[in-house]
């Protein structure tokens, strides 16, 4: 098991990360549960359980898997509405090109059931979004886990985040 990075950095939303990237073998599997993150606090086992299940889903077996680990110091009122803004800007954006591809094709059987199929398609996405999206609040801290393996059938990629809730 290899330290490749240890630091922190701040996004243009003031959030400070602490990022760790490990390179593992498959050797070190076994000595996952090992690791410490101490910027996780009371949910540190869950972040260790995430980081152990992540390298099982690389399936890295002899190559080297590169882990990233980001925690967030926890948020601020006007981090966690920033963020907030953005899910539900996002949540509109993904609505209203539904919906406009729902009309489209509703449209094919008149105005009125275009326009029909496009609002319903729009307010039912809209809402199904702001659900699946979480809420942040002060306090909450984000966590990123993401692995990497280059080799065998070509380089693989995957992520897992979590948003511990105070």
């Amino acid at each position: 098991m290899k330290v490749e990075t240890t630091t922190q950095y701040k996004t243009d939303e003031g959030i400070v990360f602490s990022l760790s990237k490990i390179t593992l073998m498959e050797s070190d599997r076994g000595r996952l549960r090992e690791l410490h993150f101490g910027e996780a606090k009371r949910a540190h086992y869950q972040v260790n359980s995430m980081v152990v299940d992540m390298y099982d889903r690389m399936q890295a077996r002899n190559l080297p898997c590169l882990l990233t680990v980001r925690i967030s110091n926890p948020l601020t009122r006007q981090q966690a509405d920033a963020i907030n803004t953005v899910r539900g800007n996002v949540a509109k954006g993904v609505a209203a090109a539904s919906g406009g591809v729902a009309g489209k094709v509703g449209g094919l059987g008149g105005p009125v059931i275009g326009w029909a199929s496009g609002a319903v398609v729009t307010a039912g996405m809209n809402w199904y979004l702001k659900g699946a999206l979480p809420s942040l609040h002060a306090g909450d801290v984000l966590i990123s886990i993401e692995g990497e393996v280059h080799g065998g059938i070509g380089p693989q990629h995957s992520g897992v985040t979590l948003v511990i809730k105070v």
